[in-house]
């Protein structure tokens, strides 16, 4: 077939113990709108589909799963073949989600469970008249323990593209940002989404809201090397951390692109501003996968 089997990351679902507090974050914090409440499913939006994030109340904070979106028909077939062939195991053979019309799911080595679809149907949610809200969800970063076999399944069976390496990590892109999803060696969770805001001016605005709620950031604002994001990130309630991000590079030419070889040694590679590397403890939070039968 023609063309990529994925075109863009789609969503996030996660499992929570406290679903109050996850709407309360989601919605004055992040900017996002209900969509849809139940006693123990809550579903968000930016603004355009159903949902971009969704938690479900559970005994324990994990990840349920993460959506991505498959361009039509065609490539999503090919892609449950790719997955079919590959041996890994099939999660649901129908959409896990609400108001997605078709896909299915498939579980990677380390659990994680990709949902993958064509179609959502659109929100209904009336937009509020002014405050922060993302215009979209942008990526999300794995830690896992071989960045090397996550970064072949992406790039054999999902048609992902290596836009920066930094030893084992790697940025991956399905579109023309730089990255959709980033995987680097770690224990085994999602470290973080991001969402995108249109300028340094709302970062700084949600940063300031943080503050004026008592709180403070974890870490940024800063600007990366890879991928030149400027980006803040704050933990939310379920344990998994947020990114609020905005001016990331765009890849446009794939065949002329050059994935960048960064270093270790200093800090250039993830942060061209400040000399410091990640705050002490970052790299262990998160949320690891939902355990399924």
């Amino acid at each position: 077939m023609a063309g990529h089997v994925i075109s863009q990351v789609g969503h996030v679902a996660l499992q929570v113990r406290d679903l109050d507090a996850a709407q309360e974050f989601a919605t004055n914090v992040l900017g996002l709108l209900v969509t849809e409440r139940t006693d123990d499913g809550l579903w968000l939006t930016h603004g355009g589909p159903h949902h971009s994030l969704r938690y479900t109340k559970a005994d324990t904070d994990a990840l349920d799963h993460v959506g991505l979106l498959a361009p039509g028909a065609e490539a999503l077939a090919e892609l449950r073949k790719r997955v079919e062939s590959a041996g890994l195991r099939i999660v649901s053979n129908a959409p896990l989600d609400p108001a997605v019309a078709d896909g299915f799911a498939f579980a990677d080595p380390d659990g994680f469970v990709y949902a993958v679809y064509t179609r959502m149907a659109r929100s209904e949610a009336a937009p509020p008249s002014s405050g922060l809200r993302p215009r979209r969800l942008g990526h999300f970063n794995f830690f896992v323990s071989d960045p090397r076999r996550t970064e072949r399944m992406l790039t054999e069976l999902l048609d992902f593209r290596v836009s920066d390496r930094m030893l084992d990590g790697v940025f991956l892109r399905c579109n023309v940002d730089h990255h959709g999803i980033g995987v680097f060696p770690g224990p085994g969770q999602i470290h973080h989404v991001a969402w995108e805001y249109p300028s340094m001016i709302e970062v700084a605005a949600v940063a300031d809201l943080i503050d004026a709620r008592g709180d403070s950031v974890l870490w940024g604002p800063l600007r990366h090397g890879m991928g030149r994001n400027i980006a803040t990130y704050v933990l939310e309630p379920s344990g998994l951390v947020q990114e609020f991000y905005c001016d990331m590079e765009r890849i446009y030419d794939d065949a002329g692109h050059v994935p960048g070889e960064w270093s270790p040694e200093g800090h250039k590679w993830v942060s061209l501003w400040g000399p410091h590397l990640t705050p002490e403890g970052f790299t262990e939070l998160g949320l690891p996968p939902a355990v399924r039968p």
